[in-house]
Formats: C-alpha cells, structure tokens, sequence
C-alpha cells in the first residue's frame, strides 16, 4: 500500500466508529499524534495528495473538510508554507488543485466546491496553470457547459480575463470554425442563462483607461466575430436584446476603438482614404448576418431597441467609398466595396439598410409589418430623397412586396395569389405570411403617402416628371 492509501484506511475506519459530520472529525483526527506530517508526505498512485484524492472521488464534504483542516491547523502551528506547498502540488500528469476541483465542479458546483473555489483565488493559487497535456482548469469550467457559479467567483475576484478563455478554449480545440463556435456558445449561454455577467466583466476590463491594445482587440474579437456555426449569430447580436444603454455605448466606444487603433496601422496615404478604411471595419463588424439573412438591425428592431438602431446607423456614412493606392508610383482612385452582395456595394449605410433576410424583407419592411412607426422615421433618417422613394414603392422583397404595397392588405393578398398561380411561391408560404400581416395600419400609411407626395412634388418643382433614380440597384423579386 501507498502512504495515501494507508491514511485514508486509518481515515476510514477511525470515521466509521464516530457519529457526526466528517469535518469535525477529521480536525480532530489531524491533530492526533503524527497525522498532520503523515497528511502532508501521503502520495497516491498518480502521486496525488489526500485533498486531490477525495476530489477525484467526487466526495465534496470530505474534500471541503480536508480543506478547512489543513488550513485552520497549519496556519495555528506556524506552517502557512506547507499550506501553500499542499495546494500548489502537482500529480505525475502534472495536476494541480485546481484542475481536481474543475473535474469536481462538473458534477458538484455547490457552497462547498465554491468555498474551496474561492480561498484558492484568495491565495492566488493559479487557475490557469497548464498539466502536462497542455489543459486548464479553466477550460473543464467552460467545456462542454460553462460552470457559471465557478466562474462568477473568478468574475468577483477580477481574476478571470477574455485572455485566459480564449486561451482555454484554444488548449482543447485546435480547429478555427470549432474555436469560434465554442466562443460564441460560452457568451451566448452567458447571457441567457447567467445574466450576461461574463460579458458585462471582459467589456468592462477593455474599456478602462488602463486597457490595452491586445485586450481591446480580443475583447472586439469576442462580441463581433466569434459566431455560432449553426445560426450565425455572434455575441453582439445576443447583447443587442439585453444591453441597456450604458453598455451599449460601452460596446460602441470599444468598437470605435478598435477601429482607430486598425486603421492607424495600415498607414492610408490621406485623410479620405483613412475614413474609407475606417468604414471599411466598421461595416465588416457591423453588416455580419446570421444565417436567416437578419442582420443587427433586425435584432434592435425585433427588441424595440430603436436607441441602439439610431447608434449603429450613426456610425456608418451614407457615401459610396474610394481610396487612394499607388500604382507604378502615382496614386489612383479605386471605389472601395463593402458588400459586393448589395444593392449598394459601395456604400456602408445602405448595405446595411437594404440587408434582406431568407425572404427577402428589409428592416424597412419588418417596420410596416410591426407597425412601429418611429422605428421607420428613424430609420429613413438622412436618406436622400429619391432613395428614400425607391424603398418605399420600388424595393421588393421575395413576393414581389414593397413597404409601400404592405399597407394595402388586399393588394398583399392579390400579389400572392398571383405568385401561387403562376407557381412562383408555394401556397403555404403565403398562407404563413398574410397570417402574419397586420390589419392595415393608417399611421404608416399616412406617413409614407406624405414622404411619396412630397418627394414627387420636389422632382416637379425643378422640371423632372419623377424622382432621380435611387444610387442604388433594385433588383427583381
């Protein structure tokens, strides 16, 4: 027999005698005789000490009362460095506590593994330190479902970083897409099912006065890229639903950030070319999808978070972008593309306007069926005229419907039979979308009636018979 096994026999049969709670007993048993030196020498088969091996066993009140022994004892007898040599011990695979504690937590995340869980980060016994298979403990907490209470005390002790999860999840997934995924899920889960806790520290951590670059950068990363495989949703658009307003300028003013810190290092030639690039950024965080086509306006829109719509849209510019590059040493102008899918490439605002989703409706068009009018002014806020017109009665989605004909419910009606009879759209599709429309809405149609007359009385009074065209292409249902 091994020393750890021949304590815990003496362990075992000296509790089996006793009546009453294994804590009480073990600090008396630590005090007989030699016990306190036999605790601290004991080592298992995969030399692993007594703490370590009642977590490997899933017994948590043995484990809690080991703990709180060795801890009241050998601090009373002069011997905190034992303490720390005791929970800073390794196995032959080179585990720690910590990484017991995690495998523990997977089954038992209660008051005691959280008590030992939170002494440990108070003695600044290292967390995130590796075994010899290049694995944390953390990552166990994270994967495959996130261990929130375990977690939060990290959260409450300023432990935890978006560096230290990134690095988990790195150490057991080797693959980008699967990196990417997990990310996604853990701050995903975060916000349903842990109050956004998680999200709400690393954003704060990133945007202090004392946060660097690297951080601001991961921390970017992690609400605007990292997506779900299946959905395509990111944490942003999770945070959209929930953010108050506070957070949400948090999340723009990292954003911003980022961006300036991205566009410093390309080292554009002039001034234009440096908001091109800007812009550029911007729209490539700000125009992502999810796999439905709804895009981050959808998701404000559907929360009635028409503060964060008018914050997105305010950061993008309403212009087509050009650059300047060198070419054989002069510098030429070259139109910069945002989305070469838009209606719009060009232009980073109306690329994200004009987004459709998998039948073909625009935040324009989710607006009427809404009936959320102010969410529709906003919106067409600073458009020029003649593109403001060209939504309205000229831009189709799927069914060949403009925002313009979903006021007319049995115009609606009259164009989808049409589509069914000619075979283009199948019967219950439309059947699913005239339940879903609303009875006819006369503020809205009020509303866009006026913007119709009023664009078109503009175009008369300098000698035009209609409008400009839009500066961007409409395209056929």
């Amino acid at each position: 027999m091994n020393t750890l096994e021949v304590i815990h026999e003496d362990i075992q049969t000296r509790f089996a005698k006793m009546t009453g709670r294994f804590d009480r007993f073990f600090m008396q048993w630590i005090k007989f005789s030699n016990n306190s030196d036999r605790l601290f020498d004991a080592r298992g088969f995969n030399n692993e000490n007594y703490l370590q091996f009642r977590l490997a066993e899933n017994n948590v009140d043995a484990a809690a009362g080991v703990f709180d022994a060795i801890l009241h004892h050998w601090k009373e007898h002069d011997r905190e460095a034992d303490i720390y040599t005791f929970l800073n011990h390794e196995d032959y695979n080179g585990n720690g506590i910590w990484h017991y504690l995690a495998d523990t937590l997977r089954q038992h995340e209660g008051a005691a593994t959280l008590k030992i869980a939170r002494t440990l980060l108070a003695m600044d016994i290292d967390f995130s330190r590796r075994n010899k298979n290049g694995q944390s403990p953390l990552f166990k907490m994270l994967v495959p479902a996130p261990r929130w209470q375990s977690l939060n005390a990290l959260i409450q002790t300023k432990h935890l970083t978006i560096e230290n999860i990134e690095n988990a999840v790195a150490e057991g997934t080797a693959e980008e897409l699967a990196r990417n995924h997990i990310m996604s899920m853990i701050f995903s889960r975060d916000i349903a099912e842990n109050r956004g806790l998680l999200c709400q520290h690393v954003l704060r951590q990133a945007v202090q006065p004392q946060a660097d670059v690297t951080l601001r950068a991961s921390t970017c990363r992690l609400f605007f890229e990292y997506f779900d495989v299946e959905t395509g949703s990111t944490a942003f658009f999770d945070l959209i639903s929930i953010a108050n307003h506070a957070m949400f300028d948090d999340l723009m003013r990292l954003l911003m950030a980022s961006t300036a810190e991205v566009v410093r290092k390309i080292g554009a030639p002039d001034v234009a070319t440096t908001k091109s690039y800007a812009q550029a950024y911007l729209a490539k965080k700000l125009l992502r999808k999810k796999k439905n086509g709804q895009g981050v306006l959808f998701i404000a829109l559907f929360a009635e978070k028409h503060m964060h719509m008018r914050k997105i849209t305010s950061l993008l510019h309403n212009d087509a972008l050009v650059i300047k590059q060198s070419v054989r040493g002069e510098l030429v102008r070259k139109d910069m593309v945002i989305d070469k899918e838009s209606p719009a490439p060009t232009n980073p605002l109306l690329s994200l306007l004009l987004q459709q989703d998998d039948q073909g409706n625009t935040v324009f068009h989710h607006s009427v069926l809404r009936g959320d009018l102010q969410a529709l002014k906003w919106l067409f806020s600073g458009l020029a005229p003649n593109d403001m017109h060209a939504i309205i009665k000229s831009f189709p989605n799927k069914f060949g419907l403009s925002i313009w004909d979903l006021t007319n419910p049995e115009a609606v009606k009259a164009q989808l039979t049409q589509a069914v009879n000619q075979k283009k759209l199948r019967p219950e599709t439309a059947i699913a979308f005239l339940r879903g429309l609303p009875a006819e809405n006369k503020d809205i149609a009020d509303f866009l009636a006026s913007k119709i007359n009023e664009i078109e009385e503009l175009a008369k009074s300098v000698g035009r018979k209609e409008p400009l065209p839009p500066t961007f292409q409409i395209r056929k249902a």
